[in-house]
């Protein structure tokens, strides 16, 4: 029985043979042009030998056989044949041995390479969307196994062609690379800008225990795009137990803390993975939050107890600097104490975000002309430049707090160190530098003295813990118990209406209270009246 034919332009299936493909022309065509293709042998001389006819004597002869109108239309069949199949020969092979097609689509199929001594198994299937072929080795010479797996990939490889996803793929730790480096070209020290940084270096902290997480779970091995995303969903109660990994900082992480971890972790698989699709959107991992603890305390706790404040401020002052109680301190030390002293004092009497009065510069505190000779003797304008400002916004500062700049500067002198309108405010001059002050070398301080002062156990007893920023709040909480305009008091602190209220919000209206029930007294006395009319009965 004849095989069946199959047009040109199609691929054979599994065990289907092919008749001669003509170059795209019928049979009679064909014969045709060959017949006249035939070139007789020119006669020799007796004496001579006889030559053999070359490849391009017999083209020429070939072509004076053919007219125009036939010629054409044998070139446009090949022409035609070789756009139909562009994919028969991609790798460079002339043939593809044993091949077999996966499913019944042409442009996937198994195949072993001639070239080869090992029967491999490989599987190719052809990406119309790049315009190339992607070959993957099976690694098995068993081809009832071979065809299993291709069958495997096809259906992969098949959904990430349509889905338009990428079929190199990427680790986790690799993609976090990606993203750190993306990142990284966007440190500016201007806020909002960019990312800081002191950003850039937490974020780097948060892809780092990502990437220790899933090599717990003998993931990171693995391309993103295999990794199921229900695997994930303890990362953020795998974080609560995790010990942190420096002296500087102690204690269980908080919530909001590990939450922040959980977004960045996600955002990257957004921004990144995803935009550039290496995964679809539903591949992003699954992870569940922590769940916050609704309180009403402050975000972070604050002195409201003044005479707890008092305290303090009292153990600062009148022992922590002196040398009457403490003879045996050098009086470097005793310097170094004044400072930090007045450092807190400022934070609670300014408002200042830590961060930005350890940024401040010499020449960004003066005098303002607009002052009069009385408020001159107390008050001082403090400048938080654009660049040491939270929200990438200037703001100028008033404040009662020009005698403790002046402590700050005489203390910094008998230290050795004289002020120029560049350097900080508080310098840092060990090792022969002029730096600022780390806010590290504060929080030890802070901590120390909360101690020595016996208001840490205090602290202890309600279950607060007071850091440097507190002080920030504790002025805030002074100007609202003061009755400032909640917009002036946002402005000079660099923040929010809408922030203040937030964190603040309770204790306002506590402080309002007068105006809250204010005439409700005239409500009292109409329910009064109410009470004591008379009842007027139906008449029937």
């Amino acid at each position: 029985m004849a095989s069946k034919k199959v047009k040109n332009h199609q691929l054979p299936q599994n065990d289907q043979k092919v008749d001669r493909n003509y170059a795209g022309l019928d049979l009679d065509t064909y014969k045709n042009l060959a017949g006249r293709s035939k070139v007789k042998p020119q006669e020799t001389q007796p004496d001579s030998e006889t030559k053999p006819v070359s490849d391009a004597a017999r083209l020429l002869e070939l072509l004076k056989t053919v007219d125009v109108d036939e010629l054409e239309t044998a070139l446009g069949a090949i022409k035609t044949a070789k756009e139909v199949s562009p994919k028969n020969d991609d790798e460079g092979y002339k043939f593809y041995k044993e091949k077999c097609l996966v499913y019944e689509d042409r442009e996937a199929f198994i195949y072993q390479r001639p070239d080869r001594k090992k029967k491999t198994w490989y599987f190719r299937i052809y990406d119309d969307t790049r315009k190339k072929p992607v070959v993957k080795s099976l690694k098995t010479e068993d081809r009832t196994a071979a065809l299993a797996s291709a069958r495997v990939l096809y259906i992969d490889i098949k959904g990430k062609i349509e889905r338009g996803e990428r079929l190199k793929q990427i680790t986790p730790t690799e993609l976090v690379n990606l993203w750190l480096e993306k990142l990284e070209k966007t440190i500016t020290t201007i806020p909002h800008q960019g990312i800081t940084p002191k950003t850039f270096k937490q974020k780097r902290s948060f892809m780092r225990r990502w990437v220790k997480y899933l090599h717990e779970l003998n993931l990171t091995n693995k391309t993103i795009d295999k990794i199921k995303p229900e695997a994930t969903r303890d990362f953020a109660t795998w974080l609560k137990v995790l010990p942190k990994e420096t002296c500087q900082h102690t204690g269980a992480r908080s919530v909001e803390q590990i939450n922040n971890n959980v977004s960045a972790v996600i955002r990257m698989y957004h921004q990144l993975a995803v935009r550039d699709k290496y995964i679809s959107a539903d591949m992003i991992p699954q992870i569940d939050r922590l769940q916050y603890k609704i309180d009403d305390q402050f975000k972070r706790d604050i002195f409201r107890d003044l005479p707890q404040y008092e305290k303090y401020i009292w153990y600062l002052k009148r022992n922590y600097c002196t040398k009457k109680h403490n003879p045996d301190v050098a009086p470097e030390e005793l310097e170094k104490r004044k400072i930090f002293t007045e450092f807190i004092l400022i934070l609670a009497n300014a408002g200042f975000r830590p961060k930005e009065l350890l940024g401040m510069k010499f020449g960004e505190v003066y005098d303002s002309p607009n002052f009069s000779e009385e408020e001159k003797e107390t008050n001082i304008v403090m400048l938080v430049r654009r660049t040491n400002s939270k929200t990438g916004k200037e703001r100028r500062v008033v404040a009662p707090v020009k005698k403790r700049i002046e402590r700050i500067v005489a203390a910094y002198k008998k230290l050795g160190i004289t002020h120029k309108p560049d350097d900080f405010l508080f310098i840092n001059a060990a090792y022969g530098r002029r730096t600022a002050l780390g806010r590290m070398i504060m929080h030890q301080r802070l901590k120390k003295t909360l101690e020595a002062s016996g208001v840490q156990d205090q602290l202890d007893k309600e279950g607060k813990s007071i850091t440097l920023y507190s002080f920030r709040h504790y002025y805030c909480y002074l100007r609202l118990i003061n009755k400032v305009p909640i917009h002036i008091l946002a402005a000079n602190m660099g923040t929010s209406v809408q922030k203040i209220e937030s964190t603040y919000g309770h204790l306002n209206t506590e402080l309002l209270a007068d105006v809250i029930t204010k005439g409700q007294g005239i409500i009292k006395r109409t329910e009064t009246i109410l009470d004591t009319l008379p009842t007027i009965e139906d008449e029937g």
